[in-house]
């Protein structure tokens, strides 16, 4: 699923991606110790155009992507 169908927000020390028009959302808090994200919070929703798994997947990607474009990691 192309990623522009996805929403990254950055919320204090969090991103979080969303897919619009459903329940599924991750957050990933950025690590103070060591510079990376981790998940925090997920939920998906069974009525997603998407399986849970390629949710999880993309938006992982995402978040790290905003996350080296923020300078949070390399």
């Amino acid at each position: 699923m192309d990623g522009s169908l996805f929403r990254v927000e950055i919320m204090d020390e969090n991103v979080v991606v969303t897919l619009p028009g459903t329940k599924c959302m991750a957050k990933y808090r950025r690590a103070s110790a060591v510079p990376s994200l981790r998940l925090f919070h997920a939920r998906g929703d069974d009525s997603s155009p998407i399986h849970e798994v390629h949710f999880y997947a993309r938006a992982w990607q995402l978040a790290n992507d905003k996350a080296r474009e923020l300078g949070w990691i390399v």
